[in-house]
Parts: C-alpha cells; sequence; structure tokens
C-alpha cells in the first residue's frame, strides 16, 4: 500500500492527492474495517471523514453519522496533523458532550446530538463558522503528515 502513497503523492494536485491517498485507505477500511488500519491511516480516514461531513452539514452532521463515533480518534488525528486552529475547535465542541463522552451507539449518540443541536444552536453554527473559516489548511496539513509517515501505510 505505501507505493500506492508514495505515487498519491506525487500528483501535483493537491487535491487529486488527497483524493487517491483516501481512496486507498477507504477501500482497505471497507474490506477489513476500521479497526484494521494503522494510526497513520486512521489519521487520514478521520481527517477525510470529517471534511466530507462539514461539507454535507457540519458538525451536527459528523456526529449523527458513523464516524461521529470516532470522535476522539479525530481529535487525535488533528493533533498528529499539527492542525492547531481546528484542533482547538474540535475540543472546545467535546465539551458541550456530558464528560466529553460521545456515545459510539448510533441511536444514543444521535439523540444526545439532537439534544445539543437545541440546546446550544448558536454555538454549535459558530463552531462551524469558525472551521470553514480556517478549513483550507486541512488537506495540506494531512498531506505533509503523509509524506512524514509513509512507511506507516501498509
Amino acid at each position: 500500500m505505501n507505493m500506492e502513497i508514495q505515487a498519491a503523492l506525487d500528483v501535483a494536485d493537491e487535491t487529486d492527492s488527497f483524493l487517491q491517498i483516501t481512496d486507498v485507505i477507504y477501500d482497505k477500511e471497507a474490506d477489513l474495517g476500521y479497526e484494521s488500519l494503522s494510526d497513520a491511516e486512521k489519521t487520514v480516514f478521520c481527517i477525510d471523514s470529517l471534511l466530507r461531513e462539514m461539507e454535507n452539514g457540519g458538525f451536527v452532521q459528523f456526529f449523527h453519522h458513523e464516524v461521529g463515533a470516532q470522535a476522539e480518534d479525530t481529535l487525535a488525528a488533528l493533533e498528529r496533523v499539527k492542525s492547531r486552529d481546528i484542533h482547538a475547535i474540535f475540543d472546545e465542541l467535546l465539551d458541550l458532550f456530558p464528560d466529553r463522552a460521545v456515545p459510539a451507539d448510533e441511536d444514543a449518540r444521535s439523540a444526545l446530538v439532537s439534544q445539543l443541536e437545541d440546546d446550544y444552536r448558536n454555538e454549535l453554527e459558530e463552531l462551524d463558522e469558525r472551521f470553514y473559516e480556517v478549513s483550507d489548511s486541512l488537506v495540506g496539513l494531512t498531506l505533509s503528515f503523509v509524506a512524514r509517515n509513509v512507511k506507516s501505510f501498509r
């Protein structure tokens, strides 16, 4: 796999490079499951999942879907790629959850997020806006992470 990752890193267009890398990781995740991914692969998976869900509806969308169960992994991924701004935003977001605990169960998580939407609508909208203001750098930071850790992609 790391030959495919290296080839994707060599693509001139940053977006195309990122998409090729995520395609490889999503294929592995689909075949073997999330737990089969290395920490580096989980990092890219979580960053890409965050970007996709934010594009489709913001943080509420993120938590209403399966990837919301990986909130702690997403926070760690943001730290690994050195995205200080988005890490701080996501960390603040987790403070809205009681005891910072995001339920792994999708139904429980959806019910809690719906309640948070009612209680913290303005805060959630503000966090979304702050994310969108700084999210442009996330693909580049992730590609730099991949380049530094290419041997960790198996």
